[in-house]
C-alpha cells in the first residue's frame, strides 16, 4: 500500500499549469487548461484537507470548485439518434467497473476470430518501443472492426507508412491495416473504466486510461493499491506534472492516409456503437462552489474537505488564480 502523503497534496493554476499527451506535437507538448480534477484520494485512503485559492491576477476572478468521482462526463446523443432509435437509454449496458472505448481499427486480411479481453499485439516502426500491446474491447466481425482499450500511446495503432498486422494473444487471430488494405484505418479515441452510467440521462461517468494527476489512471495501475500512486516521496512538483488526453465529441479517423472527423462513438457491453454529443468534466450536482468571486490580492479558503477513495477535487477558472490543497492522507478501511 502506498505511503501516505501530507502537507501540500496538490496545486493547480488555471490557464498556466501544463499537461500533455501523446497526440501533442513534439515542439508544443505543454497544454494549459482552465479546469482540472488535480488531486484524487488514493484507494484505501481518506483525506482531510482545506483548499486555498489565492488571486493575484490584477482583477476579480470567478472560481468553480467541486468534488468529482470521474475524469470525464460523456453525454450520449439523443436516444432516438442511437441504433434502433429507442425512446430512452435503458437498453444500453455500461456496467459499473467495466470498460468502454471509442478507439477503433478497421482492418482487412482477417484470419481467425478475435476475443474480447484478450491482449492485442503489433509492431509499429514509428513508435518507441516498436512493440505495442493493448486489449480487445470488442470484435465486430460483420464490419472487420476491432475496438481497442488500454493503449500505451494514443497514436500507437496508426501505421505511418506501409501496413501493420495485429495479433490476438489468446485467439491467434490476425488482421492488418495500412496502404495494402483498402478501407482500413484507425480512429483516435479513448478508453477507460466506467464509474457509473446514468441510464435516465444517457451519461457515462468515465475514468480515462490516459489521465494522470497524483494517481495513474491507466487500466493496469488504477485501483491497484501498489501501483496507482505516482509520487511516494511527498513531492508535490512531481504530482502536479500531469497527463490528459480528453475525449471529444468528434474524433480523428485516419483511413488511406486522409483524416476525417466523424462524431465520436463509444461502445457498450453488448457491442452497440453509441453516438456522443458532448464531453465535460463535472455535473451540476458535483459543485461545492460555483462562480465564487475572489477579489484581487485576496485569498479564499474552503475548509472541512473530506475525500473518500477515488474522489477528486476539481477547480475551474478563466483567471490564473492559484489553488492549493493542503491536508493529510490516512489509511481507511477497505470494503469487503
Amino acid at each position: 500500500m502506498a505511503t501516505k502523503q501530507n502537507g501540500v497534496l496538490g496545486s493547480f493554476t488555471p490557464t498556466v499549469t501544463p499537461y500533455t499527451n501523446d497526440t501533442q506535437p513534439a515542439n508544443s507538448l505543454a497544454v494549459a487548461a482552465n479546469e482540472y480534477p488535480f488531486y484524487t484520494c488514493p484507494g484505501a485512503t481518506m483525506v482531510s484537507a482545506k483548499l486555498v485559492i489565492s488571486n493575484n491576477t490584477g482583477g476579480a476572478a470567478a472560481v468553480d470548485v467541486g468534488i468529482v468521482e470521474q475524469t470525464d462526463v460523456i453525454q450520449l446523443d439523443a436516444a432516438g439518434s442511437q441504433p434502433g432509435a429507442p425512446s430512452n437509454y435503458l437498453g444500453f449496458s455500461f456496467p459499473e467497473g467495466g470498460y468502454t472505448s471509442s478507439i477503433v481499427v478497421d482492418v482487412g486480411g482477417v484470419t481467425g476470430t478475435f476475443q474480447a479481453g484478450e491482449a492485442l499485439t503489433w509492431t509499429n516502426p514509428a513508435m518507441t518501443p516498436t512493440s505495442q500491446t493493448a486489449f480487445v474491447q470488442h470484435w465486430d466481425s460483420s464490419n472487420n472492426r476491432i475496438w481497442v482499450r488500454g493503449l500505451s500511446r494514443a497514436d500507437a495503432l496508426y501505421p505511418q507508412s506501409g501496413d501493420i498486422q495485429y495479433t490476438g494473444g489468446t485467439s491467434g487471430a490476425t488482421a492488418s491495416a495500412g496502404t495494402s488494405f483498402a478501407g482500413s484505418g484507425t480512429t483516435l479515441g479513448n478508453s477507460g473504466r466506467i464509474k457509473f452510467f446514468d441510464n435516465l440521462r444517457g451519461i457515462i461517468y468515465f475514468d480515462n486510461h490516459e489521465f494522470r494527476n497524483n494517481l495513474d489512471y491507466s487500466l493496469l495501475k488504477f485501483r491497484d493499491l501498489n501501483q496507482e500512486v505516482r509520487e511516494l516521496g511527498n513531492n508535490n512538483l512531481t504530482r502536479s506534472h500531469q497527463n490528459r488526453h480528453r475525449p471529444v465529441a468528434t474524433t480523428v479517423q485516419r483511413i488511406a492516409a486522409s483524416n476525417t472527423t466523424p462524431t465520436t462513438e463509444f461502445i457498450d457491453a453488448n457491442g452497440v456503437e453509441l453516438l456522443v454529443s458532448g464531453v465535460s468534466a463535472i455535473q451540476e450536482h458535483q459543485y461545492i462552489v460555483k462562480q465564487k468571486s475572489i477579489n484581487d490580492a485576496s485569498i479564499f479558503e474552503l475548509g472541512g474537505i473530506v475525500l473518500g477513495a477515488y474522489q477528486s477535487i476539481y477547480v475551474k477558472s478563466t483567471a490564473a488564480v492559484t489553488a492549493t490543497l493542503i491536508g493529510f492522507e490516512e489509511t481507511a478501511e477497505i470494503a469487503s
